[in-house]
């Protein structure tokens, strides 16, 4: 049997463990929620962990963070409701693609999107919302998000808050008559993004 060294005994994991480190360094990143525009999904305080797409795009219902269009150095999150190719209108407050009406069950109440005019998504940009539309900044203002502003996608809730704000926008979902809304509890660590 061959008698490894101290040093070398120390410094091979420390060294694989620095490494490893590293590499999840570069492919994850971890932000705060500020406020409540993607509730129930997201609240204010949530922190959350986010991928890059590297060569992948992304899809209807993603939920990305971006570069602000409006502010510098500002970063944003909201779901993609349009990919390039997409046709989108509304009708009775609900978003519809090429006609059909788009089911979004993660929105915070039904019938709110507002009246969207027809619109064709450009090739590479994408058209986003909060699914709390009611009190969301998105697209219906400032357009379309170009592909190159996409920082990556939200996966995860790493840690909430118990005592973040937004409980109106947690009262209005548990008064939604039609019952269409999901709420997500506060607290707890390790929550998947749908």
């Amino acid at each position: 049997m061959r008698q490894t060294s101290l040093a070398r005994t120390i410094l091979q994991p420390l060294g694989l463990a620095v490494a490893l480190g590293l590499i999840v360094r570069g492919a994850l990143h971890i932000y705060a929620i500020p406020s409540d525009s993607m509730a129930p999904t997201l609240h204010a305080g949530d922190q959350i962990v986010v991928t890059p797409y590297l060569r992948a795009t992304p899809n209807r219902g993603d939920v990305i963070v971006f570069e602000s269009l409006t502010t510098p150095d500002e970063l944003m999150v909201k779901r993609v409701i349009g990919v390039p190719g997409d046709l989108l209108d509304s009708r009775l407050g609900r978003v519809r693609i090429s006609g059909y009406t788009l089911p979004e069950p993660y929105i915070l109440r039904q019938g709110t999107s507002g009246a969207l005019p027809a619109q064709l998504v450009a090739a590479e940009s994408y058209f986003v919302m909060g699914d709390n539309r009611d009190d969301s900044s998105d697209s219906r203002s400032w357009g379309l998000v170009p592909r190159s502003r996409i920082v990556g996608r939200a996966r995860m809730v790493l840690w909430s808050s118990a005592s973040a704000v937004g409980d109106e926008a947690r009262a209005a979902a548990r008064k939604d008559p039609a019952g269409e809304t999901r709420v997500r509890p506060r607290g707890g660590l390790f929550k998947w993004i749908e």
